[in-house]
């Protein structure tokens, strides 16, 4: 198998485990029962690892890792548990389909034993769904009734998109800045983004509205330095902040404006974390060359 083909290989994978994670988290951010959403975070987390596990592969055998999802394999259209669960054991089959189809193909070992891992964990997930569908009701009632602040809901939906778009700018950093202690950061920062998230996605569904999860588009700017690329995000922060600012002095509920507080100063301390870091890089790099020269 040429390299081309098994980084291909490793972008279809990530692709799909991206598409699941979008179908469990807007799950996570509708269903009421406790038990049952619990266990489909659990699993969206391990979802996630997996993820990072095929993007280090790809970037570790030359490859660039590209953040996309196969919308055909994404079902946000389940109205009941029922059916979401069932939308879920339906994702998990074709995981371990297109991963046990792999597995035939593929000769490097080390990809191999990564299929290997990953399909038994497939495994597992199908069961911990079957498990769940057997204790779900039989009744057909929808999880959400009307919106209580239409308004509201919109403002925290562009507000979800926003930190969904950040997240995978920030995740294509991690993966591929040559700078670790960059590195680091664009985690720490997808990862609490990713927070941001499920905070945003769970007030959408309390206040009986649906979480916006289709395809962002995330823009990118290529080929420029650490220090270019840093002050980007420091901009970006610099304006999330403000935005969150705004919005939690506006008339909107208390619990909401508390949310909007609490991720404004999250937003703040990411913010002043990038200057603190563009510093250390301008004192370490004078007369010196940049990342992208090394």
């Amino acid at each position: 198998m040429k390299r081309s083909e098994l980084i291909a290989i490793l972008l279809h994978n990530v692709a799909l485990e991206h598409s699941a994670i979008v179908q469990y988290l807007y799950q996570v951010f509708l269903i009421k029962d406790h038990e049952v959403r619990e266990e489909v975070e659990k699993i969206a987390r391990e979802e996630m690892r997996h993820l990072k596990w095929f993007a280090q592969k790809v970037v570790q055998i030359g490859g660039e890792v590209t953040l996309d999802r196969i919308e055909e394999a994404i079902d946000l259209t389940a109205d009941t548990l029922r059916k979401m669960i069932e939308a879920d054991i339906s994702a998990e089959e074709l995981a371990i389909k297109t991963y046990s189809e792999q597995l035939e193909l593929v000769k490097d070992d080390s990809v191999k034993r990564l299929l290997e891992r990953v399909i038994g964990d497939e495994q597992h997930h199908r069961e911990e769904f079957n498990g769940l569908l057997g204790k779900v009701e039989d009744e057909e009632n929808p999880l959400n009734g009307e919106v209580e602040d239409k308004k509201t809901a919109a403002v925290l939906n562009d507000l979800l998109r926003e930190e969904y778009s950040v997240v995978l700018k920030y995740l294509k950093a991690f993966f591929h800045s040559k700078n670790c202690e960059y590195r680091d950061i664009m985690l720490d920062l997808a990862i609490e983004s990713m927070v941001h998230m499920g905070d945003l996605g769970e007030k959408i569904g309390e206040l009986g509205g649906k979480p916006d999860l289709s395809k962002v588009e995330v823009e990118i700017t290529d080929n420029l330095s650490l220090p270019q690329q840093v002050m980007e995000n420091i901009v970006y922060e610099e304006a999330s902040r403000d935005r969150y600012l705004e919005e939690s002095g506006l008339n909107h509920r208390d619990d909401v404006k508390k949310l909007l507080s609490k991720i404004r100063h999250q937003e703040e301390y990411h913010h002043s974390r990038l200057k603190e870091f563009l510093g250390r890089i301008h004192r370490l790099t004078v007369g010196r060359p940049t990342e992208d020269e090394d």
